[in-house]
């Protein structure tokens, strides 16, 4: 029988005529964000794969497809054996155990493929989003070279995966961690992703606290039903590890969920030291009884700096009010600063001098 006509050419030539259009577009896709060494091999795999697919007679040049196929597990196993480890790791709760699929893909990948969507469907504010790209870009630059690969909580979080009885927290814990001591931070719209909760770390190893950042839906509405239980069993995980006094922040949506929900910290039988609102604030939240930190971008327009300033009003001398030239994406664009900030006010409450 002539190979090109046998029955494994023909479905394979049909299959490669399928994948053929996607691989090439994700090759396209990886130049265009610059991908990871993972997202280019990923990449790489599929355009080989639908090549050896494609080429005809197929049995005497599946070399080429196989070639594809075995890149592509190579990568996906390579990232399943060290894209966590024990300084950032993605840990599911309230049950021990870990999601190997948030280790499958580098998250600079998906957020950049997200991003770049978002701009150009204009779902974003201009105002906002001016050096948006080149920020995330350095983020997870600064990520890749500090921490390595790193597992994500988006994956899992964009296939609806994440509930009150089954979650992801990205759990990162400094050197010396402190043995009571812990920073909760609730992730903003579109879901958590590790390289925030890495820059909330940052600041939070001044005082030696882990830093924990649970997962709720991609709308990161902590305000609801959801929202408050999965914090609730942050806090009694934490609680399990010994951890008695809280730090609660949050970005975005998320800082209106700390905002809003500071009282649950109390409740589970812990010490609220302060709360780190970052883009975000609640008007008609009771007013804590714990000094607030407000980082607030001026020309944020996604979650105005007029709330966040009339809170800090009431609050009076327990506000912190730090302001940077910025709008929406404050953390991302101006991080040093950000992050400064936030690590001279723990120090402060932490009864100890500035580095």
């Amino acid at each position: 029988m002539n190979a090109s006509r046998h029955p494994l050419s023909r479905w394979a030539f049909g299959l490669g005529l399928v994948t053929a259009p996607i691989t090439c577009g994700l090759f396209v896709l990886a130049a265009c964000i610059g991908a990871s060494a993972s997202g280019w091999g990923y990449a790489l795999g599929g355009v080989l794969l639908s090549l050896g697919l494609l080429t005809k007679p197929w049995r005497t040049r599946r070399g080429l497809a196989r070639a594809g196929l075995g890149l592509i597990v190579a990568v996906a196993a390579v990232r399943l054996a060290v894209a966590d480890g024990p300084r950032v790791h993605t840990e599911r709760m309230p049950a021990p155990g870990t999601r190997y699929l948030n280790r499958l893909v580098d998250e600079r990948d998906g957020t950049l493929v997200a991003a770049h969507a978002l701009l150009l469907a204009r779902r974003l504010p201009a105002s906002d989003t001016a050096g948006f790209i080149p920020a995330l870009e350095s983020a997870f630059d600064r990520l890749a070279r500090e921490e390595g690969p790193v597992a994500t909580p988006a994956i899992a979080t964009w296939l609806g995966l994440q509930s009150p009885e089954s979650f992801d927290t990205v759990v990162i814990t400094p050197e010396h961690p402190s043995p009571d001591t812990a920073v909760v931070m609730l992730h903003g719209f579109t879901g958590n992703f590790t390289v925030y909760c890495w820059q909330m770390a940052r600041a939070a190893r001044a005082i030696s606290a882990r830093t924990v950042c649970p997962s709720v839906g991609p709308r990161g509405d902590w305000w609801t039903a959801d929202g408050a239980r999965t914090l609730e069993q942050t806090l009694a995980w934490l609680k399990g590890q010994g951890i008695r006094r809280v730090y609660l922040g949050g970005l975005s949506n998320g800082a209106v969920g700390a905002h809003v929900l500071s009282s649950r910290v109390a409740q589970a039988g812990m010490e609220l030291r302060g709360l780190v609102l970052i883009s975000g604030a609640e008007r008609r939240a009771s007013t804590p009884a714990v000094p607030v930190l407000f980082v607030q971008g001026t020309r944020d327009t996604m979650m105005p700096a007029r709330i966040a300033r009339d809170v800090a009003a009431r609050l009076g001398r327990r506000a912190t009010w730090f302001e940077v030239d910025s709008g929406h994406f404050a953390f991302l664009d101006r991080h040093a600063a950000c992050e400064e900030a936030i690590t001279t006010w723990l120090l402060r409450l932490e009864g100890r001098a500035s580095r």
